[in-house]
């Protein structure tokens, strides 16, 4: 519309010209000029009107819903845009108007006149929608000035920092180009605005302390230093272009809808320091083992940094900074050096992973050579240790403690009392952070995929084999335990959801989900303190709490004793807690469901107690009456309400598909009528979970996220009653979870009943490991047996062969005793059985090993290791034992053996070889024990699976 202005303008112009010449001409000239007269006056009277036209268009564009950003302001018209907010030089506008005179563009510009005294900056600001920090967002304004040396640039806002003098939030300006042409047009322009800000963060933290939370900054401003002097100084702005502008609406964060009203130049401190607590995101950190993924990618799961196994260069290191990402890098052999914007990124170096006391050394050569680094490159020294956990935190000041996978020996209760008493050593000297598996191991991997190109080798093989609801089990395990910072170790890189495969897509949902909690938890981890545990009613859940700010969070969690391989099914009965009640009436509210619901509470002499009908496996409570607490779990859900129900319903339809196939492979056949055989109840249970996802998924795209988490969660537990039933039922054929691969992961379990079924058309032989009668220890070594004892300190360690006799078979005996009492011991009331220091066991490695000859297999084989153990004397914890288990598999798939004095206990292992050659087994003492191996044998079976060639009835268990 404007251009037609400017035509009509022209065409105004050339006919008044016309008109000039004829006035000059003949007596006909005057007859055109009344004619060309008439023609002027019409076009005055169009260019008016289009003039008026345009700037209602502006001004309606100029006043849009901020849900569409200005892109470019060519200021013809209006209200001026400009204002004066700050100087030190008294710095006046003596003139401010929309101007005529001599614009760049169109037909007016903002005119200033600026008087300034003596001084450094006069400041005028044009406020934007809020907007991301990009490299792409290059604003650019035409200037022309009496005077040189103005500057354009813009403000940046750090939400998540406060000023530590004004106690506002902590802004900077980020400079781009200066005035250098006076009296002429010159377009002023910001680039590289993400690197500049990586600078500037870095002086910040100089200033301020390397503590500043400078998450979340945007752009709420332009900003013009208009200071070129005393005196006074006229200023021109026209044909503003804000390209590659991306708001903060875009990326979910919408500001208010009167955010051009609220905009102001000084934000004062508001808040109380209880607001801002409540306010200022705390949640534990979370590092990602970093595999080449996408950074902005990362960033978007919510994960804090990356761990990196080597050093990177200075420009990926620039593109974390970018990423607003944080990384720790292994320590450098030798003197290095990084540009400002590569060593904001670096937030730690590590010493080392999977530390035992044998490489204590190596990390002190580590943690020496960090400290020459130069000033600006010291950062705090992380290391991941297997053992000696006191030792490795006078080095280190963060030791990370690896959380034992799930596939591990062990009860889940088991394991979250070793890492509770591990991590009260670790905390001493810092926050608390454990190591979690996202994925099940290599071996583990192995393992399934020799079962299914087995079993079906027709179809492809899912190498995530994820277990989403396990993982976020071990996590809230872990805060339970007392961790406060996580590092997230995986064994193939992450790929979006689009890109992969179910097991992808269900373990980025469960990543999410993950995030999502510790966000809703992380005020009371982060900056509470472990209160005492509250009670439950039930054996199969156990609960702890956290205080901060007159509130209490409270998470219970389902642990049956194989939990850490399936979650069962948890709402069929009723949850009752109780805790010690406040001195104030407080009330109890549950973080459900993506929402908060009031729980009615019984307060007895004990305290407060309540009850919740249908509870899920990991439950959150809020207790308290402080407003602050609950807008900050309620917003948080709300915010988080579409996502979880998104995540739910991807792991649910995950875990649905698992289960059909388990189903499936458990009744091949089914004879009679369906609903009174053995497959009736999971069927049942499964078409249930199917119509209630399908219903979720309806709910979710109805805008209903809490009708849809709801769903998720009934889905949910319908299918893991069908999965937990038939671990259990697989489970009780076996000597020990971890006797068959194939039954530690819901992955895994129709393989498990697909391969019996396939064993029984095959016959098993027997597989020759030499040595194995324990005959003569001589004879063993010459045969290939070995023997590996670590010297330990204040440890008796015992490996021998046990010849045989009239009452007794041949036996390796493994022992490992704690030597006499030291002083701080013998002042402790120690019952007789714990008499001696306890040496470290179960996951901190083992004191001594044997590894047996090898027998020659070939890939595809099965192989079955059998044979009895002895107990001489009990383990004294319940990690502590012998761990048997063979070179295909490794130790992560292992049995430990552990029982009372003189239990003999039963030891059974089934291996698939998934490398052709060796096979041989391996038993290590770990902790203190004393137990004797007897009666070992070897078998293997080539399973048949061609089912034409057999008359076979289902496999019934």
């Amino acid at each position: 519309m404007m251009d037609k202005c400017h035509l009509l303008a022209r065409n105004l112009h050339q006919l008044q010209a016309v008109e000039s010449l004829l006035s000059m001409g003949c007596r006909f000239a005057i007859q055109c000029r009344t004619v060309l007269r008439t023609v002027s006056l019409i076009c005055n009277t169009v260019l008016r009107t289009v003039k008026f036209l345009a700037i209602l268009v502006w001004l309606g564009t100029f006043y849009a819903a901020p849900a569409r950003a200005q892109r470019i302001d060519s200021f013809e018209g209006g209200p001026v845009r400009w204002e004066l907010v700050d100087s030190d030089c008294q710095a006046q506008l003596t003139l401010h108007e929309m101007s005529l005179i001599m614009p760049h563009g169109g037909s007016s510009s903002e005119l200033f006149d600026v008087a300034c005294g003596q001084g450094t900056m006069a400041l005028l600001a044009y406020p934007i929608e809020p907007s991301r920090i990009l490299d792409e967002f290059r604003p650019a304004l035409w200037t022309r000035s009496s005077s040189g040396r103005i500057q354009l640039g813009v403000r940046v806002i750090f939400p998540m920092a406060e000023h530590p003098v004004t106690l506002g939030r902590l802004n900077t300006i980020l400079w781009g180009e200066t005035y250098s042409q006076p009296g002429q047009w010159q377009m002023l322009q910001i680039d590289e605005l993400q690197k500049k800000l990586t600078v500037e963060m870095v002086g910040l933290r100089q200033r301020f302390g390397a503590s500043l939370n400078l998450d979340g900054a945007y752009i709420d401003c332009l900003v013009i230093n208009a200071y070129t002097g005393p005196g006074s100084c006229r200023v021109q702005f026209d044909d503003l272009n804000l390209r590659g502008l991306v708001s903060m609406a875009a990326t979910g964060q919408p500001p208010p809808p009167n955010w051009r009203d609220r905009w102001r130049w000084r934000y004062e401190a508001t808040q109380s320091p209880e607001q801002r607590f409540w306010a200022g995101g705390n949640r534990p950190t979370t590092w990602l083992h970093y595999r080449q993924e996408s950074l902005p990618w990362i960033k978007s799961l919510g994960f804090t940094g990356l761990m990196m196994s080597e050093l990177p260069t200075e420009g990926q290191l620039e593109r974390v900074a970018q990423a607003e990402l944080g990384a720790i890098l292994p320590t450098p052999p030798h003197s290095v050096a990084f540009d400002t914007v590569g060593a904001t990124a670096i937030k730690g170096w590590s010493i080392g992973a999977a530390l035992d006391a044998r490489q204590a050394d190596i990390a002190r050569s580590a943690a020496m050579r960090v400290a020459q680094l130069p000033t600006e490159l010291q950062r705090p020294l992380f290391g991941e240790a297997l053992e000696q956990y006191w030792l490795f935190s006078r080095i280190a000041d963060e030791v990370i403690l690896p959380f034992p996978a799930s596939a591990t020996a062990g009860s889940s209760r088991d394991k979250l009392s070793w890492v509770t008493r591990q991590l009260e050593t670790t905390r001493k000297r810092g926050a608390g952070w454990v190591s979690i598996a996202v994925g099940p191991t290599p071996a583990l991997i192995d393992q399934v995929r020799a079962a299914h190109e087995l079993i079906a080798p027709q179809t492809s093989f899912d190498e995530t084999q994820a277990n989403p609801l396990g993982l976020r089990y071990q996590v809230a395990s872990a805060v339970q335990a007392g961790a406060r910072g996580f590092v997230f170790r995986t064994f193939k890189p992450l790929e979006p959801s689009t890109l992969s495969g179910a097991g992808e897509g269900a373990t980025l949902a469960a990543l999410r989900l993950i995030h999502n909690d510790l966000t809703l938890w992380g005020p009371w981890i982060v900056g509470g303190q472990i209160v005492a545990r509250p009670t439950v009613d039930r054996d199969d859940y156990v609960a702890s709490a956290w205080s901060v700010s007159q509130s209490r969070l409270v998470l219970a969690m389902a642990m049956p004793n194989d939990a850490q391989h399936c979650l069962p099914s948890t709402a069929e009965r009723p949850l009752e807690l109780s805790i010690a009640g406040p001195s104030t009436p407080q009330q109890v509210l549950r973080l459900t469901d993506g929402r908060l619901e009031r729980i009615d509470a019984d307060m007895t002499p004990a305290g407060l107690r309540w009850q919740v009908t249908a509870p899920q496996p990991i439950e959150s409570f809020v207790i308290t009456s402080n407003p602050l607490v609950i807008d900050f779990a309620r917003s948080t859900l709300s915010r988080q309400a579409d996502q979880r129900a998104a995540d739910q319903l991807e792991i649910a339809s995950y875990n649905m598909g698992l289960a059909a196939d388990t189903v499936k492979a458990r009744f091949p056949t089914i004879e009679g009528e369906v609903a009174r055989s053995a497959a009736a109840d999971p069927l049942r249970r499964l078409a249930l979970a199917q119509r209630q996802v399908e219903q979720g998924y309806q709910a979710l795209h109805g805008r209903q996220a809490t009708a849809a988490i709801s769903l998720a969660a009934r889905a949910s537990d319908a299918v893991q009653a069908v999965l937990f039933e038939a671990q259990q039922i697989a489970m009780s054929n076996l000597a020990a979870p971890q006797s068959s691969p194939l039954v530690v992961n819901p992955n895994s379990l129709s393989y498990h009943w697909l391969l019996a079924d396939a064993c029984l058309r095959s016959e098993w032989r027997d597989l020759t490991i030499p040595g194995a009668e324990l005959r003569s220890p001589p004879e063993m070594e010459s045969l290939g047996w070995s023997l590996e004892q670590r010297p330990l300190e204040q440890a008796d360690l015992q490996v021998e062969f046990l010849p045989r006799t009239a009452d007794q078979t041949p036996g390796l005996r493994l022992a490992a005793y704690g030597s006499r009492p030291q002083i701080a011991y013998e002042s402790l009331p120690l019952s007789n059985e714990q008499a001696e220091p306890l040496l470290p066991g179960g996951y901190e490695g083992a004191s001594s090993r044997v590894r047996s000859a090898a027998a020659e297999v070939r890939v595809g084989q099965l192989v079955r290791v059998s044979a009895k153990a002895r107990v001489l004397r009990a383990p004294l914890t319940p990690e502590s034992g012998i761990l048997i288990y063979d070179n295909q598999a490794g130790p992560s798939l292992g049995q430990l053996i552990r029982g009372a004095p003189g239990e003999l206990v039963s030891v059974e292992l089934y291996r698939f070889v998934v490398a052709d050659g060796e096979f041989r087994i391996l038993v290590e003492c770990r902790g203190q024990c004393d137990i004797v191996l007897e009666a070992i044998s070897t078998s293997v079976i080539e399973p048949a699976v061609n089912r034409k060639s057999f008359v076979t009835s289902p496999t019934q268990y």
